[in-house]
């Protein structure tokens, strides 16, 4: 697993005007924007009115990266706008965001990637800590502290929006335990909420980590009393199909 997660440290964004200050890309999916709040998403000061809220998606797939454009007024990779599109980088490409985000796109040598190194600037971290994100299971469902989703020992290319990661961390934390509607209520939002509220927010995640959202194996409804989390799953032959706004549907004779 630990050889799978290195290839994940092929490179980096180095600041045009600070050619001191990078941003290590170490985990599948990192956020760009005004808003963001992942502990590896890069955080553009809020004055700068040019750069959207979540602009762009640094995406690893494939053993590649991408950059995936998401905002109103786009963003330039080399001398053109992407707007609302996905573009494979390369080797010196020069991203501009606004007018506080100026990098340009370094892939690292095998002797970078393995060597003794240190990144700083916001977003930056060890070498050494994509390892100890590692998952302990091969099998099931898990997720990471810095909101990276696995499953079956694999990242999975999503996102999690701040109270969707709220919602499967508090389930992840009661695994395999009914948590009632309101406990749930309470732990995501901390203020009232509509149980349509938590329908959508269900339907939203299962979107994200079930590999058939419409026979969920993961997230799991009790009707009537709350929810469940089974990190290994239900089998196939078990699942129960249920509506997007978390409604059991009668299953089919």
């Amino acid at each position: 697993m630990a050889e799978q997660i290195n290839t994940l440290i092929t490179a980096s964004l180095v600041s045009s005007t600070s050619p001191e200050a990078r941003y290590q890309l170490d985990v599948p999916l990192i956020r760009i924007g005004r808003s963001v709040s992942g502990p590896h998403d890069i955080r553009l000061p809020d004055d700068d009115l040019s750069a959207s809220r979540e602009h762009a998606l640094l995406i690893y797939e494939n053993g590649a990266w991408f950059l995936e454009d998401r905002s109103r007024n786009g963003t330039w990779v080399n001398d053109r706008v992407i707007h609302k599109a996905k573009v494979r980088l390369n080797n010196g490409d020069r991203i501009k965001i606004g007018h506080s985000f100026s990098v340009v796109f370094r892939a690292l040598s095998e002797t970078t990637q393995s060597g003794e190194f240190s990144m700083v600037g916001l977003g930056a971290v060890t070498p050494s800590s994509p390892f100890e994100q590692t998952p302990e299971i091969s099998v099931g469902l898990w997720l990471s502290p810095n909101g990276i989703v696995w499953r079956d020992g694999r990242p999975l290319p999503v996102v999690l929006s701040r109270t969707e990661y709220r919602l499967l961390r508090y389930l992840m934390q009661h695994a395999n335990e009914v948590c009632e509607y309101k406990q749930v209520l309470q732990a995501v939002w901390d203020v009232p909420k509509q149980m349509e509220n938590l329908y959508e927010l269900i339907h939203r995640v299962r979107r994200k980590i079930e590999p058939n959202p419409a026979h969920p194996r993961y997230l799991q409804i009790r009707a009537g009393i709350g929810l469940v989390l089974l990190p290994t799953g239900q089998p196939p032959a078990q699942d129960a199909p249920q509506a997007p706004n978390g409604k059991l549907r009668p299953q089919s004779r």
